[in-house]
Parts: C-alpha cells; sequence; structure tokens
C-alpha cells in the first residue's frame, strides 16, 4: 500500500542547502497533518477543524456586483448536486466533464462529482465541436456540464457521437442572490438560453442545474476510495506529441500538492485568491479551487480575464490589508504592469490600492521574464516562479518566497520531489545530473528534466504507448519525463531552456527560443515576443520572430525588421539571431495565457507548402 514515506528524497541532494526555506519539512511525509484522503473528505475536515463553515470561500464577479457564498451554502449545493448525479445512477469512477469557466457553477459540479467518487473531467470552453468531441470520447463521459450560451456552440451536434447520456445545462446567474433590479440588470448583460435547449433528445436527457441545487435533497453517500490508486479528474494535456491526452490524476496527487504548496508559499486562513487561470487547467485547479477549499482561502472568481482596470476597481472594494495573493501567468502581470506604466506610477497608486493589498504573486506555465518581474516587484509584491505541468497536479518546483534565492531560474524541487537530468534522447543512458553533490552541474550539462514523487500522475488515460514513452522506471522510482530540457545549478535550482520540441537546429547549433524572447525582450521598443523555427535547405532550420511593439512605437517609423536583426546581431550570438522578424498586432494566446507559437509557426508552415513567401 502506498504511503506518504514511499517519496523520501536522499537529502544529500544539493537543494537541501543554504538554499532551502528555514522551517519548510524537506520529506512530504514530514509535513504536519499531511493525510491522504479522498478530496471531498479532505475539504469536509478542513472546514470542520478549522471552523469555516460560516466563512466566505467564493466571491464571483460580475462587473461592479459580487456574489459571496459560504462554506456552508457551497457544501450544501455540491452535495445536492452529487445526490442528483447519484440518483441518476453515476457511481465511482464515472465520468462527469465539466465545461464551464470560473463560477460558482464549476465549483459546485467539481466537489459534487468527486462527493460520489465520480471523475471530474475539466473541459476547455472555448473548444470547438471536434475537439469537445475528443475530449469526451477519451474520458469515456456520461454527464456533461455545459455554459447554456454554449450549448449550441457544438454540444448539439456531436453529442450523439459521444458517450454522453445526461447533459446539464446552467447560466452564469443561477447562484445570483442580488436584488431584483441589479438581478435585471445583469441578466442584460448574460442572457439566459435555459429555454432554448430542448429536455430530451433521442441521445441524451438534458437538466437544469439550478432546479437540480434547488430540489434535490442531499443525501449522506459513503463510497470506497482509495486516494492513491482512485482517480478524481482527467485533465487535457498535449502529452509530447499529437492530439490532447487525458492526464489521470489521483485524489492523492492532487491533495498531496497542496500539502507540499502550504508551507512554501506560506498559504493563510482568510487569504484571498484571484481566480482568473481556468480550472478546467491543473493550475487553477490546485493553486487556486482546491486550496482555497482546502486551507479556507477565499476564491475571487472571473469568468473571463476581466481588464486591468476592472480588476483593480474590484480590489478596491475588498477589505483585504495585503491578504491577496495572484496566481497567475506572466501575461497577465505584464498586463497588469502595461497598465500602470499608461496610466503613471505615481496617479495609479493614489487611485488604486491593489500594490498595499497584494502579499505574493506566483507566476507559471511559462517563463518570468525580467522585464516583467523587476517592474511588478518594485510596484507591488514578490512574485515567484515556478514549475510544473498538468501531469505533477502540477506544481514540481519553486522559487523560496523567503530567505536567500537566485533570479531567472524556476527554484527548487518542493519538498517530496525529485528531478534529475537525463539524456534528452535516450533515457536509458542514466542521468547527466542526480542532484548530488559529485554530479555535473551547469549549462553545458543540459538535458530532459525528469521528475519522481507522490504528485505524478497515474499515467494518460487509454494511451499505453504514451504512458512507456514518458513514464520510465530507474533507481527504485518511476519517473516522468517531462520533455522540458533543462539543467541545474550545484545549488539545485533548475532552469529551463525550452521545450524539447520547440528547439530549433540551426548548422549544428541548438538555439532555444525562451533564450531569444529572453534577450529580443529587453529591447526597449518590444512589447512582446514569440520565437520558433522554419525550414532551411542551408542551414537546416531558421529563426523566426514575431513580435508586438509598445503602443508608442511604430514599424517601419520607429523601427523597421532589418533595424531589429542588426540590434540582434549586436546583443546575441549569430545562429541564434532572427533570419526572419514579422511584427504584427497581437501574439496568440491559450486560455491559460500561454503564447502559441505553434499557432504563428503552422501559419508559416502552411505558406511555405504553398509556395508563399514568409514575412520578415
Amino acid at each position: 500500500m502506498t504511503s506518504l514515506e514511499d517519496f523520501k528524497v536522499n537529502e544529500k541532494k544539493v537543494w537541501f542547502g543554504e538554499y532551502w526555506p528555514e522551517g519548510v519539512p524537506k520529506q512530504i511525509h514530514e509535513v504536519e497533518g499531511a493525510v491522504m484522503e479522498p478530496l471531498f473528505q479532505g475539504f469536509m475536515r478542513c472546514a470542520t477543524e478549522r471552523d469555516f463553515w460560516d466563512k466566505e470561500v467564493c466571491m464571483a464577479v460580475f462587473g461592479p456586483y459580487i456574489e459571496k457564498i459560504t462554506f456552508r451554502d457551497l457544501f450544501d449545493k455540491a452535495k445536492r448536486f452529487g445526490t442528483f448525479l447519484y440518483d441518476l445512477g453515476i457511481r465511482k469512477g464515472d465520468v462527469v466533464a465539466i465545461e464551464l469557466p470560473n463560477s460558482i457553477n464549476f465549483v459546485i459540479a467539481y466537489m459534487g462529482t468527486i462527493y460520489i467518487g465520480a471523475i471530474m473531467a475539466g473541459i476547455n470552453p472555448t473548444y470547438k465541436p471536434m475537439e469537445l468531441m475528443h475530449a469526451l470520447n477519451i474520458t469515456n463521459a456520461k454527464v456533461l456540464v455545459v455554459m447554456d450560451a454554449l450549448y449550441f456552440q457544438g454540444p448539439n451536434t456531436i453529442l450523439p457521437k459521444t458517450k454522453v447520456k445526461y447533459v446539464t445545462s446552467t447560466n452564469l446567474l443561477d447562484f445570483v442572490t442580488a436584488e431584483p433590479d441589479i438581478f435585471t440588470a445583469l441578466r442584460n448583460s448574460i442572457p439566459d438560453f435555459q429555454s432554448t435547449i430542448p429536455e430530451q433528445t433521442d441521445d441524451y436527457k438534458v437538466y437544469r442545474m439550478k432546479k437540480i441545487v434547488l430540489e434535490t435533497e442531499p443525501k449522506e453517500i459513503v463510497v470506497d476510495i482509495d486516494p492513491w490508486n482512485d482517480p478524481a479528474a482527467y485533465l487535457m494535456t498535449g502529452g509530447t506529441t499529437g492530439l490532447p491526452k487525458a492526464a489521470m490524476l489521483s485524489h492523492a496527487n492532487l491533495i498531496v500538492n497542496l500539502y507540499q504548496q502550504r508551507d512554501w508559499v506560506q498559504l493563510e486562513t482568510g487569504m484571498i485568491s484571484i481566480g482568473i487561470i481556468p480550472f478546467f487547467h491543473s493550475f487553477g485547479l490546485t493553486s487556486v479551487m482546491n486550496g482555497s477549499l482546502f486551507l479556507g482561502m477565499v476564491m475571487l472568481l472571473f469568468p473571463k480575464p476581466p481588464e486591468i482596470k476592472d480588476l483593480c476597481e474590484t480590489i478596491k472594494k475588498l477589505e483585504a490589508p495585503q491578504k491577496i495573493i495572484f496566481t497567475g501567468v506572466e501575461l497577465l502581470f505584464k498586463r497588469l504592469i502595461d497598465f500602470v506604466e499608461d496610466m503613471g506610477e505615481e496617479v495609479f497608486t493614489k487611485q488604486y490600492d491593489l500594490h498595499n493589498k497584494l502579499k505574493y504573486a506566483s507566476q507559471g506555465a511559462g517563463p518570468l521574464h525580467d522585464y516583467v518581474r523587476v517592474p511588478f516587484e518594485r510596484i507591488f509584491c514578490p512574485i515567484r516562479t515556478g514549475w510544473g505541468l498538468t501531469e505533477t497536479s502540477p506544481v514540481v518546483t519553486s522559487t523560496p518566497f523567503w530567505g536567500p534565492n537566485k533570479l531567472g531560474k524556476v527554484g527548487l524541487p518542493i519538498p517530496g520531489t525529485d528531478v534529475v537530468i537525463f539524456d534528452a534522447e535516450n533515457f536509458n543512458l542514466g542521468p547527466i545530473c542526480d542532484g548530488t553533490p559529485s554530479s555535473n552541474f551547469g549549462l553545458e550539462h543540459t538535458g530532459e528534466m525528469c521528475v519522481a514523487g507522490p504528485q505524478v500522475m497515474l499515467g494518460y488515460k487509454g494511451e499505453q504507448k504514451e504512458q512507456e514513452d514518458n513514464l520510465k522506471f530507474w533507481n527504485g522510482k518511476r519517473w516522468l519525463l517531462t520533455g522540458d530540457i533543462g539543467f541545474m545549478d550545484k545549488d539545485g535550482f533548475l532552469e529551463i531552456r525550452d521545450r524539447k520540441k520547440s528547439l530549433i537546429k540551426v548548422a549544428g547549433h541548438s538555439v532555444f527560443p525562451k533564450e531569444v524572447e529572453q534577450i529580443m525582450g529587453k529591447n526597449p521598443m518590444i512589447s512582446e515576443v514569440a520565437v520558433a523555427g522554419l525550414p532551411d535547405r542551408e542551414r537546416g532550420e531558421a529563426v523566426k520572430a514575431w513580435v508586438t511593439l509598445k503602443p508608442e512605437y511604430k514599424e517601419g517609423a520607429d523601427i523597421t525588421s532589418d533595424q531589429l536583426k542588426k540590434w540582434c546581431k549586436e546583443n546575441m550570438a549569430r545562429w541564434k539571431c532572427p533570419n526572419y522578424i514579422e511584427f504584427i498586432k497581437e501574439l496568440p494566446v491559450t486560455t491559460t495565457g500561454k503564447v502559441e507559437r505553434r499557432v504563428l509557426q503552422e501559419n508559416d508552415l502552411n505558406k511555405i507548402k504553398e509556395g508563399k513567401e514568409i514575412k520578415g
């Protein structure tokens, strides 16, 4: 039987040295109170032991109006929803797909699902019909919880081609208790499409979530759940190749990652966690939603990323003296910095109090560049970066939030986590750097960063080859091959060079897009930049950069692609310099804020196939 003690890490590893945060246990089984249990049971226990019941847990933002819900009310609604699913015949191991934005609705559906031992499949609401069908089919979902406004944008056409038998439609205002005049104003901006959705089709039956929660009497349902081996969530991930996969995360995977982060970040009851990053993604699911339910924090929910002015106005209304943690991706922090710079720092600090209320900021899902970090920390609060994957629940490493630190890294492995650098082409050649004092450290010993720990997923659902390629055993441990290329320094800090599949090979030289982006981002005219490789007959591949300029600069008038290429040649090795530079209005990003290099790259690859000239 698996236990926390099975994940001991050799304490001779160099990251346990002078940079290890004081007071943070080195081993996960040494974390005070750490116990592996079903998620819902853990949330219930924490709420009872710490008497959270009448405290707010969700604050859903609808423009100037904020809907608040307590732990007591939330758990009651979740049990009602879970009871309804159970009465339908949904049992342990069945899959409930949730295609919702961040909302009270999402939290209720998620908690109700895990209450009865069913598995939550997180679905991106922006999926197109074929993407949705793929996600529903690989997870074998029986139930789909969907926003009413999205029903006719895809689900109605593809559901007959899936195993979904029950649909629960909902509206963002289902659980809003505003006064009639305010509610009417909200309804004008968030229309109700419930009456347009059929109650019955030949393939599935449709239920209204609001009616379910109002009319279902909650039952005490006891389910035998093995936290280590029973999945709690299927989350979509790209894996390392091909179509999205469903990473199977157990109850223990998800709850242990909370214990791993708790002492590291010094999370406290009553803190407000800004919930912009989506809950269908592991970063939002664990670090915002599960963390709030487990620790008695408050989720500040936005169904879509707000305008920065609206975020600042919302924070201004909250009574939270330095009690807010902002968990996000670099793009969110950059937009905040841009807003302050456009407004003027002195004017901003007089008009808003965000700089006084933020205690920590935690960044993930990509690199954190100095041109974002430096001004953010000067104006707001410490911002610490980390590294993780959907497959690791997600957090693997984090930069210390206090004490000695190093900048430009993704941090040290968190308690109970082991990281080893293996040969990027052949895992069986063994480690390049295993983190012990006799290891080979530094840039010249770059390889694939591999992870072992209690937060590593069970596997990919139905993807046997993907599991064989990416989950391997070495030295008595099960290792996830992450696809991230990087190195470890002599103090155990990790630095990511880039994704294995993003590496550009120019005349035998390895070019890491992230490094080129970091350097080009220091040009005072550049706002954002993305770099990828394109085929080149002479050199194998050529480097291309897509660039957005700051508003005050114009292409042609202030800078041209040739001038920027010259600047690049003055600031980096010639093989790293872009052969092509294209100025664009904005970079494409995912709903989690990651720049989609692949979209830009594939557009040019298609042009190459058609014999068209590449810009830049």
